[in-house]
């Protein structure tokens, strides 16, 4: 059925050819009698034509052009060994020409002469080629027809033995073929009509449409109405068929697209199955440009899985998407989107889409914002909820509301109107002070399952607080010493609360209980942070051909952080018990703990410079840092873990990537963990044991391909060389070879053939290692490695693919799956299996290999899949 879409769009350009050769015929007229009666030409562009032979018969009013006749029109071109336009009659014929040649005869000794026709009609339009035996046009009646009429559109090609054009855009076709198999005879397939009347840009009606494997009817329709119209435009959605082990044989997308303006267009589709029922989905789209756009999608069914759950169980599902974008002005807009379903396992039964099953949370919100550039000020406006499809947790903000003033100078200079200020070595310091300010107004609420040995309850909390928040920072213009550079920064946090929580011991049972206490309440919090770093450089130039220069760039950092330790009485943030072992935040969110840290990183860069002059370039060698860090005010462990990571693209083809991390302290065996004890302090430092492995990652990706090689040159002393046409020379013993021939070949050799044997492949491989050491006495170690885009060109038609995720540690394949790919010509072939594992399957098919034809298939299959998956 999809065939007669592409046949008619090449009717299509049969309509133009029509009204071209009118014109030609105008023109050929024109020519003739030079102008009309008014004195003007009727052609808007000139008409060049040439022929071998020219002839005009004046009594007959007759034009023969005759020999490679071409005549062309803007971008269209008409060709044929004769061209005949008759006056008289209005009537413009375009054919080859009958000849006669000698060809050899197989079944007799001597040649047979036989008669062909040559140099037949060729319409060329804009890149599209037509041909046929005869092209007839009546410029007058705006008749005309095409015997034999051959052309090539969107990789389809068609045959009709007759095109009439009988009034306006209005056409009979008889005995027509269409085909994507690009064979001149003996085509693979093809779809046959009989009769056919096309209104161009309207619709075609056939009867009856055939389709034919070779030369064997397959599949039959006694009547068929397409439409033809181009572009965008209504109609009805023609379904796909399949099959499904759980839901049987079905029918999907059977539906109607409406498509009323340039503006707004829905679709409405109904999917059929044979052992569960239906599922009705429906989208609407709209857009105006530069003002709003957005779309609504949304599906219901009611099916019966009695196979997957008790006998007759039945339910009715839906869900329901929304999406919509719109400008308000140049500087406001308004965005809103929402996903509601009416259970939690919806996509998982329902959707083939992988992203869309393995989806946990659904997440709605609208948002209004709005910018003043010119004062570098925003406002946004937002409501969202988040419900989490596994715990069906629930959480919502409604309102949001958000101000931000973006960074900008304390101290501003003044400048002149119309001229930017530019920054000098000479300005003052505080011009480098600069601050910034953000608020926000918040409202949640969040539902969730509390469950206890007694019981499972639906809890909800609300929350409604106001955050305030100013930076300052400083960033110095020069450099101290004249290579240290240098940035200061203080925030500034202020919150207020609409309620706080109180804790209260109970004197009997000694618990500590709660209560919420409305009233207003503020919590101010605020950071102080300084950095400073430098670059140093090293450079030396190897005795390598073709490397100028290695490059070590040295990047040492060093960061402090001060933020006061907001748990302690006397900020009021906190309520203490047990002379302070127990705390309690009143708040919600407030720093237990107080930061007097220092941080410090050292990255090194190696480069390597390639080349001279203009063609030289820079290679990125590695990549190795080193970080770690220490807190005053921790009460244990203040010295933080080794980090180190190298990273290296040695080649395009190849990555490299490590990571560890280093303890200070001890491990103790009789408490099965970490003690606040350096490791160096019990004299390991003498054996340079400073550090204890706790985690170390590695990682490399490997991309291989191979291509086919041309045929190597067969060397001078082989066997086989030598001039076919020369004398044997071989020795006249015939059980003695010569010397050179035990030189030209090893006995023990395999055949030169299969040594010389090159076939095009590719493949990724990518090792993980992971080691965890964080109790030395019982690490865990996980390697794998994973083979992807594996694939075997083993001949042009012949492809095989292989995936796979091996488990190193425990020497198995977790999973993998081979494709199989066979190229038939017009048609295609594919086996996917996946031999073991909870996925087990094997899934077969064959389709025409043209993308508007893939449904029209025979496939089979069984093993693991879903509703919309595998048989």
């Amino acid at each position: 059925m999809k065939y007669t879409g592409i046949f008619i769009k090449s009717l299509f350009i049969l309509s133009c050819f029509l009204h071209v050769v009118e014109l030609f015929a105008l023109q050929t007229q024109t020519d003739t009698l030079a102008e009309n009666q008014s004195g003007q030409s009727d052609l808007d562009a000139p008409v060049p034509y040439q022929a071998q032979t020219i002839t005009n018969y004046v009594q007959e009013r007759k034009t023969v052009y005759i020999g490679k006749a071409v005549v062309h029109y803007k971008n269209i071109t008409l060709e044929a060994g004769k061209i005949t336009i008759e006056w008289d009659k209005s009537l413009i014929t375009a054919e080859g020409i009958p000849d006669s040649i000698w060809v050899y005869n197989p079944d007799h000794t001597d040649s047979m002469r036989v008669q062909e026709i040559r140099e037949k009609p060729v319409l060329v339009d804009a890149g599209t080629r037509m041909t046929g035996d005869l092209m007839q046009y009546n410029y007058k009646t705006e008749k005309g027809r095409v015997v034999r009429g051959r052309t090539e559109v969107e990789g389809g090609y068609y045959v009709g033995d007759q095109i009439k054009r009988v009034r306006g855009e209005i056409f009979h076709i008889t005995d027509s073929e269409y085909t994507t198999c690009d064979l001149d005879t003996n085509t693979h397939y093809h779809f046959s009509t009989n009769r056919m009347k096309l209104m161009v840009n309207d619709k075609v009606v056939a009867k009856p449409v055939v389709m034919y494997i070779g030369h064997i009817p397959v599949a039959f329709l006694p009547y068929a109405v397409f439409p033809t119209k181009r572009g965008r435009h209504s109609g009805i959605l023609i379904p796909r068929y399949g099959e499904s082990s759980r839901e049987g044989r079905y029918l999907r997308g059977l539906g109607y697209y409406w498509a009323p303006n340039d503006y707004f267009d829905a679709k409405a589709e109904v999917d059929f199955f044979e052992k569960s029922g239906w599922l009705f989905h429906g989208d609407i789209n709209y857009a105006i440009r530069y003002k709003l756009s957005g779309s609504i999608s949304g599906s219901i069914t009611r099916k019966n899985f009695e196979s997957y759950y008790a006998p007759d169980y039945e339910e009715r599902r839906w869900d329901l998407r929304i999406n919509h974008r719109q400008e308000i002005d140049q500087t406001s807009r308004f965005t809103a989107s929402g996903y509601f379903v009416s259970d939690n396992s919806f996509y998982k039964d329902l959707s083939s889409n992988l992203s869309m099953r393995l989806t946990q949370e659904l997440r709605s919100n609208a948002t209004y914002s709005k910018r003043w550039p010119q004062q570098k000020l925003s406002l946004s406006l937002n409501a969202s909820r988040v419900q989490n499809l596994q715990t069906e947790d629930i959480r919502e903000t409604l309102p949001q509301l958000s101000f931000r003033m973006a960074q900008r100078q304390l101290f501003a200079a003044k400048t002149s109107r119309g001229r930017q200020r530019r920054r000098s070595r000479d300005e003052k310091w505080y011009r480098s002070i600069y601050f910034s300010y953000n608020s926000n107004l918040q409202r949640t609420r969040r539902e969730y399952w509390q469950r206890t040995s007694a019981d499972t309850s639906r809890q909800r909390e609300d929350d409604f607080r106001v955050s305030h928040n100013t930076a300052l920072s400083f960033i110095s213009p020069t450099k101290l010493f004249g290579w240290l550079s240098h940035n200061h920064s203080v925030n500034i946090d202020e919150d207020w609360f609409a309620e706080t929580t109180e804790y209260e011991r109970d004197q009997e049972s000694g618990i500590i209980e709660s209560r919420q206490v409305k009233g207003f309440a503020a919590r101010h919090l605020f950071s102080y942070n300084a950095a400073a770093n430098t670059k140093l450089y090293g450079l030396f130039t190897p005795a390598i051909p073709g490397v100028e220069a290695i490059r070590h760039v040295l990047t040492p950092s060093l960061s402090f952080r001060y933020q006061p330790d907001f748990s302690d009485p006397a900020w009021g943030y906190y309520s203490t018990f047990d002379e302070g072992e127990t705390k309690k935040d009143r708040f919600g969110g407030t720093p237990s703990s107080g930061q007097k840290s220092v941080n410090f990183s050292v990255r090194n860069l190696f480069q390597m410079k390639l080349g001279q002059g203009e063609k030289s370039k820079k290679v990125d060698l590695f990549t190795l840092d080193f970080s770690s860090g220490y807190n005053f005010e921790a009460d244990q462990y203040n010295l933080s873990d080794l980090r180190t990571s190298i990273r290296a693209n040695p080649a395009r083809n190849f990555s490299l990537s490590a990571s560890s991390s280093h303890s200070f302290y001890r491990w103790d065996d009789e408490l099965s963990g970490q003690v606040d004890q350096y490791i160096f302090k019990q004299g390991n430092w003498m054996t340079g044991k400073w550090v204890r492995l706790t985690n170390l990652r590695l990682n490399f990706s490997l991309r291989l391909q191979g291509k086919e090689s041309k045929q190597a040159k067969r060397p001078e002393s082989a066997i086989e060389t030598g001039d076919p046409f020369e004398e044997d020379t071989e020795s006249e013993d015939p059980g003695v070879l010569e010397e050179s021939a035990y030189q030209s070949r090893d006995r023990f050799e395999g055949s030169e053939t299969l040594r010389r044997l090159s076939i095009p492949w590719k493949m990724n491989l990518n090792f993980n290692f992971n080691l965890n050491r964080s109790n030395p006495n019982r690490p865990v170690k996980r390697y794998y490695l994973d083979i992807s885009g594996a694939e075997v060109q083993l001949t042009p038609n012949w492809r095989i693919s292989y995936s796979a995720h091996y488990d190193l540690e425990k020497m198995v394949v977790s999973h993998h799956r081979f494709s199989f790919y066979r190229d038939l010509h017009c048609w295609e072939a594919q086996v996917d299996w996946v031999p073991a594992g909870p996925n087990r399957r094997v899934y077969f098919r064959i389709n025409i290999k043209a993308p508007a034809l893939r449904d029209i298939k025979y496939e089979r299959g069984r093993g693991a899949g879903n509703v919309l998956g595998y048989y």
